[in-house]
């Protein structure tokens, strides 16, 4: 049997958080141990998932893409979790360690606060970590843009410190992201203290060299034992990111997958918060404004 479906970028990244939660290690450490997510897009409805409802927080999301370029999202900025702080070694801009803005289920209770050195070595081989990331290859490797200063920022010293103590990586990721060349050679090329123009925050490309990538197509694999093949990509009228596959499997994987699907339907974040230009207070950004109507 097969199937024709169309997913938009936010309807996959709720496909993608119910395979997550449906995963046995996540429901392993779910029951026995800790989840850390890093706040983002994907990690929203993983929570929600997890919790089965939306995460009380004023913070659903930290470093975004929206339509003037690279920039981060007001709850990232202000309140007393905020990545930036006015002693040096608390702002995680200036010590990502002290980034607090991750999200921690234990016990079946979210929390939030917590530094990561404080999580990270906490957690052992029974435990998850989580991040959404931004670059997808066709061979499965997946990159995180950084635009802290600190190199690596976040994601590598989370990436360090999994190799010492053995807990679990995992990237959600829709193939909105996939880009047309080995995120090895897009690492290489950027280089964000060379650049002379950045629209927004300049980043660097971090290679997540390890962890269990999961796309839509491993999301239908693990929710209903079908295979997922893209047919095509994009579209218009607010589809523009979209995905269409084929999911191909006997009558009852198919029904199954296709029952998955239909419940993403219609998903929905929270709004974007974002700081107008001519008055942003984040530091890292040197977006030149002048002359560009554009800009809001």
């Amino acid at each position: 049997m097969r199937a024709q479906v169309t997913l938009l970028p936010t309807e996959s990244k709720k496909l993608i958080s119910k395979a997550v939660a449906k995963m046995d290690v996540v429901r392993r450490s779910f029951a026995e141990g800790i989840i850390v997510l890093h706040p983002s897009s994907s990690t929203y409805f993983i929570a929600e998932e997890l919790l089965g409802k939306k995460p009380d927080t004023n913070f659903w999301v930290c470093g975004i893409i929206c339509s003037k370029g690279t920039c981060v999202e007001m709850g990232a900025a202000l309140g007393k979790e905020a990545i930036v702080a006015q002693q040096p070694e608390e702002s995680a801009i200036h010590n990502p360690l002290a980034f607090r803005m991750s999200w921690v289920i234990r016990g079946g209770e979210l929390a939030s606060g917590i530094s990561l050195a404080e999580l990270l070595d906490q957690m052992g081989p029974e435990d998850v970590y989580i991040k959404g990331v931004n670059a997808l290859d066709v061979d499965g490797n997946v990159g995180v843009l950084i635009g802290n200063p600190i190199e690596g920022g976040t994601i590598g010293r989370v990436t360090a410190k999994a190799r010492q103590r053995g807990f679990h990586l995992i990237f959600p990721v829709g193939l909105e992201k996939l880009i047309p060349m080995p995120i090895k050679y897009a690492v290489k090329e950027a280089l964000k203290n060379e650049y002379k123009y950045s629209m927004g925050v300049a980043c660097g490309l971090f290679p997540c060299d390890r962890g269990l990538v999961i796309t839509e197509l491993k999301a239908i694999e693990i929710l209903a034992n079908a295979t997922a093949i893209p047919i095509s990509a994009g579209g218009i009228g607010g589809a523009e990111g979209a995905i269409t596959m084929i999911i191909k499997g006997d009558d009852e994987q198919v029904n199954r997958a296709v029952k998955y699907i239909e419940e993403c339907k219609a998903a929905r974040l929270p709004p974007v918060r974002t700081f107008s230009c001519h008055d942003c207070p984040f530091v890292l950004c040197e977006f030149p404004l002048r002359g560009k109507p554009w800009i809001i």
